[in-house]
Order: C-alpha cells, then structure tokens, then sequence
C-alpha cells in the first residue's frame, strides 16, 4: 500500500511488554458493563480452547512485533472510528469491550478516533472518562464533540457522511505529518459488541482479504414478536436484491447465500455495514480516495444510503470483496441483546432430547446450535476457517433512494435496479491488491 522505507521510519509509540499488558488487561477486566458482562461468563470450556486457538495469531502478532523494534514496518495497525450520539446507555459495553480489544491486539497498534456530535445526554461527560482511562493505559484516542445537529434543510445522507468522515480526520493527519498508516479499520456503530465479535470481524477481514466485514445486526419486530435482520436499507445479497427485514430463513433472496447465512457461515455480499464494518484502509490512502459521500444526483446516481455507496466505490476501486459473519449477531439494545444471545442449557432437559450420534460439543448434533440464534459459545466449524472464492458484481443491483432533503421517514423515490461501473463487474474487481492475512512467526 505504500513502500516499505516510508513505514519503516514513521514514529510509533512505545509499546508495554507482553506482561504489562496482561496486567493491564485485568485491571480493565473490573470495569463491567451494565448488557455484555455476560459474553464471556460460564462459556462452554470447549469453544474457549478453539477461541484462543483462532485469535492465537493476532496476541502472537501483537507481542511478536512489540519485542522486535527492528521489525518495526511489519506491524499491523489498528484504527478504531465511532460515530456517538445520544449513547450514554451503551456507551460502557462499548468501551469495555474496546479496552479489552485493544489489549488483544496491543495498545501501541490500536488508535481510536471517536466523534460525537449533538447529544443531550451525558454522552460527553462518559467520553471524558473514557479519554482519561484510556490515556492511563496508553492507548492512543483522540475524541471530538460537537454541538452540531442536522438542520432541517439539510440532506440526511449529506449530513451523515459529514459526520462519519468526521470521525476519520486522524486517520489522514497521523498519515501527513507522522508518515504513520494502518492496516486495518474498525468503524463502530452505538452497538452492543462481546469481545469476540470484534476478534472474529477482525479474523475473517484478514483471512479473506476482504475490502469489507460486516456482523449481522437485529431489531425486535413488534408484530412478529422477535427479532429480525435491520439493516436492509444498506445490505445486498451478491445477486444485487435487498436483505430482507425478516426472521433469520428469510433474510436472503440467493439460495446458496441464505443456505450459508442458515450455517451461520461467512456470505459474500454486495454491500453491508450492520453496527460494525471491518475495512481495508488502502481505498482511502490510494487515488482516486473514497471518502463517504452522497449520491451523485444531478448525475443520475440513486440517493442511496452513504454506507451502500462506499461499498460501491469500494467494488470500482477494486476492492469488492464484501462478506458477511452471520456468527456476529448484533443489538442496539438489552432486549434485543438477550434473545440473540441465549445462555446455554442443559440440553437434555429440553423435550427429552436424546442425543442422535456425533460429539458430545458438535453443533451440527446440537439442536440449540442450529436454532436461529443460538449461545454465544456457538462451536466454530472448520467451513468458518475456509478463505471465500469471491465473484465479480451483479450487473444490477436494487437501490431505494432518499431524496428528500426534510425528510426523515425513510426512502421517498421508487426504487430502481441501478446499472454498476463496468470496473465491478470483472474479475479484477475482486483480486486480492492489499495483503493483510495473517504472517506466522
């Protein structure tokens, strides 16, 4: 992404040892959160042997490269951006989970930008504690508030681009004045993240290469009387069609995508952001930079959502490959949280279940593990571990604009399937251009 003399003599900071960090992170281990405490309690002993096995390689890295100075310019490089607004109630999930996170993957490769504007709460005095918290550890956070809202003449796709590019300033400023860059990008959503959410984001961005990762992210359906896929106004099935609003046998249109969304197996996808995007951070460096924007509408471009239209510009750039971790099933709030995330029960209480055949822990003889949701400790399977074959765009993809610039019910024009750039369509779309897999030592 840029040559290796100009990454070799950037300033980094210095890092802790291995065993400063661990220190560290059990101190932040008492800092609890008021909906996740829960994500890593009484968890099947099993799924934490496979766990650390599948996260081995980003500890390993982090204390790899803190220990060898001279390896300096092979540090992989994490830029964590939040957008807030009116967050007070999960604002402590998130950081918890922040804190721990970036103990995982080393302070000294974490950077956090968090912008904030509007909010009536006590958004910014949380953030406050958090600045001084995070600082004492030293993590590296630069936090921006503002009294700025949306006016009601302004466009909300417009405006919101604004403030998620807001939120990205750091990321180009530590690039033109201390020649630093990153590797990867984690942009967060007021989200109720478990640890290994991210880690598995993380996980399957590297493994696969990926432009863009995103979770799968629920609300609760008043009439149905449970939760269903949200964000259908951004998420494309890789036959161009909208995710639907529904429970989970119904979200994707492709069959062969519904049956690995069912598996709960990474799916590619022509777009998707969903509470939490993993991004390849080589678009944004490299011309022509992609920024977010809103459509091109005197051009004729449909007034998508400024999350679909970064994918695309990600697809023409040549960066298209967009998948989908079904495993990481997200909330905005408790009530969602809590039926997304069953505890684990004695299954032989249930209905006089009698184990069928299979190991005692496998999922695929677990009828708990194949249920919509699931436990949090749902087993890995080695089809999760399998690097995806991604293919070109769709020539066509369904998009539902937001013209509107008071508007702020929803989508106001017809929708209309909109013809891709010939640039997405080929198989250079979806070549591999970055490497950011994992680097054994």
């Amino acid at each position: 992404m840029q040559p290796a003399s100009v990454r070799a003599y950037r300033r980094v900071p210095t890092p802790l040892p291995f065993s400063s960090r661990r220190r560290v992170l059990d101190l932040l281990s008492t800092l609890s959160p008021h909906y996740t405490r829960e994500c890593t309690r009484n968890l099947n002993p099993l799924y934490v042997q496979q766990a650390r096995e599948r996260y081995a390689s980003l500890i390993e890295e982090a204390s790899y490269y803190a220990h060898r100075r001279d390896l300096v310019s092979g540090e992989h490089k994490y830029f964590f951006a939040i957008n807030l607004y009116n967050s007070f109630d999960v604002i402590p999930d998130l950081f918890a989970t922040l804190f721990r996170v970036a103990a995982v993957l080393g302070y000294h490769n974490v950077f956090v930008s968090i912008y904030e504007n509007g909010s009536t709460d006590q958004t910014k005095a949380l953030l406050r504690i958090f600045d001084a918290l995070a600082r004492s550890v030293g993590l590296r956070i630069t936090i921006r508030t503002s009294q700025r809202t949306r006016g009601a003449f302004n466009h909300r796709i417009e405006y919101l681009a604004e403030v998620r590019n807001a939120a990205f300033v750091p990321l180009h400023e530590l690039r033109d004045s201390e020649n630093e860059y990153f590797d990867t990008i984690v942009f967060m959503n007021d989200i109720l993240p478990c640890i290994d959410d991210l880690l598995e984001l993380i996980y399957q961005s590297r493994l696969n290469n990926a432009g863009i990762t995103c979770a799968a992210d629920y609300m609760y359906h008043d009439d149905l009387g449970a939760p269903v896929f949200y964000d259908n106004w951004v998420a494309r099935d890789i036959n161009g069609t909208a995710l639907e609003n529904a429970p989970f046998e119904s979200i994707f249109h492709d069959g062969a995508s519904s049956l690995r969304f069912q598996h709960h197996l990474p799916v590619q996808v022509q777009s998707c952001w969903n509470g939490i995007a993993v991004l390849d951070p080589a678009p944004f460096y490299l011309p022509k930079h992609v920024r977010f924007r809103m459509a091109r509408i005197a051009e004729g471009e449909c007034s998508a959502s400024e999350c679909s239209l970064i994918c695309n510009d990600y697809w023409e750039a040549g960066y298209g490959r967009i998948l989908m971790a079904p495993r990481v099933k997200l909330a905005y709030d408790r009530k969602v949280f809590d039926i997304i995330h069953p505890p684990r029960r004695n299954l032989t209480a249930i209905r006089g279940y009698v184990r069928l055949g299979g190991l005692p822990d496998n999922p695929r003889t677990d009828p708990q593990d194949r249920a919509w949701f699931g436990p949090h400790d749902r087993l890995f399977t080695e089809e999760e571990s399998e690097p995806i074959d991604f293919l070109p765009s769709p020539h066509h993809v369904w998009c539902w604009g937001w013209d509107g610039a008071g508007d702020l019910d929803g989508p106001d024009v017809d929708p209309v399937w909109e013809e891709v750039p010939e640039k997405s369509k080929s198989q250079h779309a979806v070549d591999v251009k970055h490497d950011r897999s994992f680097k054994r030592h």
